[in-house]
């Protein structure tokens, strides 16, 4: 994989062999689409088969059983961590069965302390997340992530502060749901868009900052500018994407690989994106294809590695379950992996098929002239679908014909709200999600009632609350959830109280032994806080055993020196007293 890569056109596979008959008769009037074939569903399946063994792969490393869910227990601890939320939003895009609620929650206990960071990629990373989770994050928890991480910033606190991540996050957010930026915003679609495109090098490559051009950032450039490709106002966006995938195709070496399963999968979520098939393309085929040198990387137990019979690792598993969803999503002509807006509608999808075998088989002026008028008829939502914007460009210029020049970074822009939506691609339908308090959320709370609650409780508790609130039918539901308010107030207050002592150890008290006499009092306090925390909680607190006994320490220094001057002080008037008894005399 390339320095940064973890820190961080065209072939039709249409969608007519998994459609409803009914449907049928209305494609065929625009086009010849070829059926899924036999070749087509094994290449399906092994993307599936491949998914599902990550998540027995993260099952086995929580020691769960399939009855239980991925979201649940440590998993939901790391909510807003990149490597736990890329491999959310991969389950997410497929739609497996999952607690998705659960993960939002999680996420929403961890957005609270985003205040404390001006990184722009953690506010939009979670953005993101909040999206595939089925949540709106304009509104989580009322945080408006989407504010926070992109058009709320100005130039000292800029969306650019990090790199071209933090461009590349920002327009990927804006277009999760088609979400609009405030009037007179520094940082709007068409600011971003041109800070990612202007940044690209003369090679065809994308970097972070200025320098030699990076395979990953490349590949995730291609990804946010890749609805833009079929706005044709934007000659430049098309130019720097055709040199992009230029460079790219370069860079892969003879077996298919880019050098590392994070590599592979970004770059296989990039064509995907652009409409661009990783298996067949020929610019991508190179001994073997793109995907099949992604699954390379998996290893018997289910989990992909860094470099080829390394150990499974986290973030690679997680890119790569995100790039086998927009494969999957890509052969199925569904949505984008980030476009998280309502799925494409059944008749959406064979349309935009039907389109496609049009624009694809241009032969003379009179084929150019019915492709362009199907074209013409999309709204700009589809038209970012259409995989054949430069043969259709390429024609209208050949034949004289107008293209439209309608803006997409204005039509993109729709709304001010909006939630993500969860599709499950194998029942091909909204994922309706598993309402109510399960036997394992009464275990759970038992457990809490036994061993009391933690600072560590937070996402537990706000989890079964939910769960709670969700069940009607559960018996003692009122008691129940006044309890679990209850339990998650004191988790919170002893977590924003931990939170708060190790803040004031780390910035006024420490190194503990070099504490001066003016913070004296401070140091006092602080001891006292950390003596009234449950012994449990004060293992949480940095150096709270040195706080004590430095505190004690000088208040023991405090006491002798004092007593010592008392002493000193009665003697002193001892011995004047004498010596005026014998000047009397």
């Amino acid at each position: 994989m390339t320095k940064h890569g973890r820190r961080i056109l065209l072939k039709t596979r249409g969608f007519l062999g998994r459609s409803v008959a009914v449907f049928a008769g209305t494609v065929m009037l625009l086009t010849n689409v070829p059926a899924v074939n036999a070749d087509n569903a094994d290449k399906r399946d092994r993307i599936t088969e491949s998914a599902e063994k990550v998540c027995q792969w993260q099952r086995d490393k929580m020691g769960i059983s399939q009855d239980e869910s991925i979201f649940s227990g440590d998993f939901l601890q790391n909510a807003g961590i990149g490597s736990s939320d890329w491999l959310a939003i991969g389950i997410s895009r497929f739609g497996f069965e999952e607690d998705y609620e659960a993960y939002l929650t999680a996420l929403s206990q961890r957005v609270k302390a985003l205040s404390d960071t001006d990184n722009a990629t953690e506010w939009q990373r979670c953005a993101i997340t909040a999206s595939a989770m089925g949540g709106d994050p304009a509104d989580l928890g009322g945080i408006d992530l989407v504010k926070g991480g992109v058009y709320g910033r100005d130039e000292n606190n800029s969306v650019g502060k990090q790199g071209l991540n933090g461009w590349i996050f920002a327009l990927l957010t804006l277009d999760t749901m088609g979400y609009k930026t405030s009037e007179g915003a520094e940082f709007d679609r068409e600011r971003i868009l041109d800070e990612i495109v202007s940044s690209q090098n003369t090679d065809g490559g994308f970097s972070l900052s200025k320098g030699e051009s990076d395979i990953d950032i490349t590949a995730m450039a291609l990804q946010a500018i890749a609805p833009y490709y079929n706005d044709f106002s934007r000659d430049d966006v098309r130019k720097s994407v055709d040199k992009a995938v230029e460079y790219l195709s370069g860079k892969q070496d003879s077996s298919g690989t880019f050098g590392s399963a994070e590599a592979d999968s970004q770059v296989v979520i990039a064509l995907c994106s652009l409409g661009i098939d990783p298996e067949a393309d020929s610019r991508f085929v190179k001994n073997a294809d793109l995907l099949t040198a992604l699954l390379s990387y998996q290893n018997s137990d289910g989990g992909f590695s860094h470099e080829k019979g390394g150990d499974s690792d986290e973030l690679a598993t997680g890119q790569a379950l995100c790039a086998l969803a927009a494969q999957k999503r890509f052969e199925l002509t569904m949505r984008r992996i980030y476009d998280m807006r309502e799925e494409l509608s059944v008749l959406q999808r064979e349309k935009l098929d039907g389109i496609n075998g049009r624009l694809s088989d241009i032969s003379d002026e009179e084929s150019a002239e019915k492709a362009l008028k199907l074209f013409n008829d999309l709204d700009c939502d589809e038209r970012t679908y259409v995989r054949y914007g430069a043969e259709l460009e390429n024609a209208a210029e050949k034949y004289s014909l107008t293209l439209s020049d309608r803006a997409f970074t204005v039509e993109l822009a729709q709304t001010d709200h909006g939630n993500g939506c969860v599709y499950s691609i194998e029942k091909t339908e909204i994922y309706k999600g598993k309402k109510g308090f399960t036997k394992s959320d009464r275990n759970k709370l038992e457990a809490l009632r036994k061993n009391g609650v933690t600072s560590g409780d937070c996402t537990a508790t706000a989890v079964l609350l939910v769960h709670a609130k969700a069940d009607e039918s559960l018996s003692d539901r009122d008691k129940i959830i006044s309890e679990l308010e209850e339990m998650n107030a004191k988790a919170n207050e002893l977590y924003s109280e931990i939170s708060d002592l190790n803040s004031i150890i780390s910035c006024e008290l420490y190194p503990v032994d070099s504490v001066g006499k003016d913070k004296k009092e401070l140091l006092e306090k602080t001891a006292e806080r950390i003596k009234k925390l449950p012994e449990g909680e004060r293992k949480k607190v940095t150096s709270a055993d040195e706080i004590i006994k430095e505190a004690e320490d000088k208040n023991v220094t405090v006491y002798v020196i004092s007593a010592a001057a008392v002493l000193c002080a009665v003697g002193v008037f001892t011995v004047v007293r004498k010596k005026g008894k014998k000047c009397v005399r």
